[in-house]
């Protein structure tokens, strides 16, 4: 793990100056103005202590303090060494103490890719997402607002995306979906009393009941009880290997999205892959938790963001940047159908100490609403109504099946991209908020 982090550093490091040396920065050609500027103070201040040597009498220590005793060009390149160190340290803390005063509390952002946001807006980053089925979809139909491609990691207790819904992708941009790993695995969960749940499906049926005291990931032959008994943790995970593909997307991604999707079944899963996991947490990306719009009946029953922060949290064992969720709805009718379904808006209590502030970028504005273990809450507009075909029982007697209309709640894919995009700091063209 040691060795991942600086590995991942090294690239890092080599990331950022490739950033600062990218055309139309607009840094290279003051910092070289400075040098010259530098230049001619030094030569100044040397012409002074040359003549000042040569005339006045000087302590025994000066000798020692400008390194007499080594050869001249030794002298130059360690002076040259200090000076160049020195200033790069007075110039880095220079720009943070002056974007203090004028940066929103709860940005987070590195300099160099504020900088690199603004002057080069055109470059979109490159996104992994760890989302449902659905939720990958509705990411990919406007992927280009905010990012150059899209690859999405698919969930171990889900598979790969259904041919109805695989249709729905465009070949273009390269964006695709990919399994983690190449051996199946079954999702269980362990309820509060002690009852062990085995496979996605049992947990998707579930509209009510004792709340889950965990999950955790299974092999086909294993017995769930057994592999519980194993771990002297609380969450276990699994050494599987994982695809040399998904862990270098994750390595190059800008920005990794947790979410829309199912929070047992799609988004918390991967976690649980040890590789995949430190895979994330050497990841220098920003970690962007995209909140569901309703609370799972049987798994996530009255979770705020605040539950849904802290579980990431426990999971991932690294920490979010930011959460996108929608914006409080009025709609009485979604409310009434959902609460029927014994589900619940997810809407965060507002922190009215640290919620003074908006995100204001490609033409869209988030507001800020809290600040959750570190992570901070913004709310945007992302849903709308749709109606979707659901299967019926057709009748009594032929065992078939038929379909209607009902009316749900989703995530707009195009508000979704927008909000996106504003968040990362991405122009859309032509957008309008």
């Amino acid at each position: 793990m040691e060795q991942v982090r600086r590995v991942a550093g090294v690239r890092g490091w080599f990331g950022d100056v490739a950033k600062w040396s990218q055309p139309g920065m607009h840094v290279k050609r003051w910092l070289m103005l400075l040098c010259a500027g530098l230049t001619f103070v030094a030569l100044g201040v040397a012409f002074f202590l040359v003549q000042a040597y040569r005339t006045q009498p000087f302590p025994e220590w000066v000798h020692y303090v400008t390194l007499q005793p080594l050869d001249r060009p030794i002298r130059g390149v360690l002076f040259l060494l200090t000076g160049v160190g020195v200033i790069g340290m007075a110039i880095v803390q220079l720009n943070r103490s002056l974007l203090d005063a004028i940066q929103p509390p709860y940005e987070s952002g590195r300099l160099v890719d504020m900088v690199y946001n603004y002057r080069l807006p055109q470059r979109r980053p490159q996104a992994v997402a760890f989302a449902g089925h659905r939720g990958f979809v509705a990411l990919q139909q406007h992927r280009d607002y905010f990012a150059d491609k899209l690859l999405g990691i698919a969930s171990v207790a889900e598979g790969m995306l259904p041919p109805a819904l695989s249709a729905q992708l465009t070949s273009g941009g390269g964006d695709r979906l990919l399994m983690p790993v190449d051996e199946p695995f079954v999702l269980c969960a362990e309820l509060e009393h002690g009852t062990i749940l085995q496979g996605a499906e049992v947990m998707r049926s579930r509209r009510s009941g004792v709340p889950i005291k965990r999950v955790f990931l299974a092999r086909a032959a294993e017995d769930p009880a057994v592999v519980l008994r194993q771990g002297t943790e609380f969450l276990r995970y699994q050494d599987a290997s994982v695809r040399a593909e998904a862990l270098y997307a994750i390595r190059e991604a800008d920005v990794l999205l947790f979410g829309p999707g199912s929070f047992y079944l799609s988004v918390l899963p991967n976690l649980l892959l040890g590789e995949l996991k430190e895979a994330i947490q050497a990841s220098r990306a920003k970690k962007v938790l995209l909140a569901n719009l309703m609370t799972e009946p049987g798994q996530t029953d009255d979770f705020t963001v605040s539950d849904f922060v802290r579980a990431i949290h426990a999971y991932g064992g690294f920490k979010l940047d930011f959460v996108l969720v929608n914006s409080a709805t009025n709609d009485r009718l979604i409310r009434e159908r959902y609460s029927a379904a014994l589900a619940t808006p997810v809407v965060p209590e507002s922190d009215s100490a640290r919620s003074s502030g908006t995100f204001l970028a490609a033409g869209r504005r988030l507001r800020k609403i809290a600040v959750e273990e570190g992570a901070v809450v913004v709310a945007a507009d992302l849903a709308t109504r749709m109606v979707e075909r659901v299967p019926v029982p057709a009748g009594h007697g032929d065992g078939g099946t038929a379909a209607e209309s009902i009316v749900v709640f989703r995530h707009d894919p195009e508000k979704l991209a927008l909000a996106l995009a504003a968040l990362l700091g991405v122009t859309v063209p032509g957008s309008s908020s």
